[in-house]
């Protein structure tokens, strides 16, 4: 009862690195950066820079960017504040990539922009991607929230434009805060510019005492109790307007570069991803009873994925949560539905639209935790439930 994985769990770093000249922006070196208070605000920014930018919004017209279906509600928030009109897409069948046929008909000259997303941490088809933005003369966002190079990868992003985030549960986790890169200097310079705010002595205490107590509460020994406080709302998909485009303080500003180099030197992290997927290999994989993902997708055995994700059959999917999560192994199911069906967009969004593959998709799916407090012993046990219930 008294030991839970979360389901993500990458603590936060309070230390301050002490090379000289090694700052936030430095760390993207080849990359032109803005910080922003959260990744939602990123994603807005970048969309605000996209609409600057263009020369295709006439007549009072008003802009279409396309989204994937099946996704985090906060996309949707992005858009409404930079003005324009969510356009969504379906995804592949049991995959977590844009149908690029359906993606193809979407785009109409209202069109600025493509938001693709690095889901879980698995590469979107960004060639394919950028060929059809080229040809329509679209800007290419990268969602990159949940991924984030390990020390053992090359950065590969691929978007006109990347945004990051570091909120909880993330990658790199400072608890808020997110980015927006690019090499493009005319979308740089279109990018909102927002002052960071000095941090003084109180700022930074109060940080420090959140963040700790974060780090506590995701230790497994303690994680039931933030789980037992409906209050927190853990692990539920909730559409949040956007209100304002706001700047990363200070005080997380100083913490990134360490926390990106403690998130970096996790060592294991590419083998706990290995274990868990020759686990789900040894179920049956091949006999279409489990489908891994990472295996189907083809995704480098270096990249790092911020959750495990699988595929199940609708109503085995539901007895293997409900047995993995009384075991307290972390186990997610992610967003509940396509987004026109989340609670809170149906005033946005047609929720009489129908995206099939991002329902079926949103029934099936499982994820697994990939943090550092996944051991081997834990794996095993999500062997042995999910070999129980299949």
């Amino acid at each position: 009862m008294f030991y839970h994985l979360p389901p993500v769990g990458n603590s936060v770093s309070l230390h301050v690195c002490e090379q000289e000249n090694l700052t936030a922006a430095s760390l993207f070196s080849s990359y032109q950066t803005r910080f922003y208070a959260s990744g939602t605000a990123a994603l807005a920014a970048a969309l605000v820079a996209v609409l600057g930018k263009s020369k295709k919004i006439k007549n009072n017209s008003v802009a279409e960017v396309i989204l994937p279906a099946y996704g985090c509600p906060d996309l949707v928030s992005a858009v409404e504040f930079a003005g324009a009109k969510p356009v969504l897409v379906d995804i592949e069948v049991d995959r977590p990539w844009m149908d690029l046929a359906q993606l193809a008909s979407a785009i109409t000259e209202k069109t600025t922009a493509i938001v693709a997303v690095n889901l879980f941490g698995i590469a979107e088809r960004w060639i394919q991607l950028r060929e059809l933005a080229e040809k329509n003369d679209l800007t290419l966002i990268e969602d990159s929230a949940q991924y984030f190079p390990g020390g053992d990868e090359q950065q590969d992003w691929q978007g006109d434009l990347i945004v990051l985030s570091f909120g909880r549960g993330k990658p790199v986790s400072l608890l808020g805060g997110g980015a927006v890169l690019t090499k493009n200097a005319s979308l740089f310079e279109q990018l909102p510019k927002v002052q960071s705010i000095t941090a003084g002595f109180s700022q930074r205490l109060l940080f420090g005492l959140k963040a700790s107590l974060y780090n506590a509460m995701i230790s497994p020994v303690l994680y039931w109790l933030p789980q037992a406080l409906p209050f927190l709302h853990l692990g539920e998909t909730r559409y949040h307007k956007l209100s304002a485009i706001e700047a990363l303080d200070q005080v997380r500003l100083d913490l990134l570069p360490c926390n990106i180099a403690h998130y970096q030197k996790d060592v294991e992290a590419t083998a706990r991803r290995e274990k868990i997927s020759s686990m789900l290999d040894s179920l049956g994989c091949s006999s279409g009873r489990v489908n891994n993902l990472s295996r189907v997708c083809e995704t480098g055995l270096n990249r790092r994925l911020l959750r495990y994700p699988l595929l199940l059959e609708a109503a085995s999917r539901d007895r293997v949560y409900q047995k993995l999560k009384q075991a307290g192994l972390g186990a997610s199911i992610m967003y509940p539905a396509s987004l026109p069906k989340i609670a809170g967009l149906n005033q946005i969004l047609d929720e009489k639209q129908c995206f099939p593959n991002a329902e079926v998709f949103a029934s099936r799916l499982l994820t697994l935790p990939t943090h550092s407090h996944v051991s081997d012993n834990n794996i095993d046990k999500m062997k042995a439930i999910i070999k129980e219930v299949l």
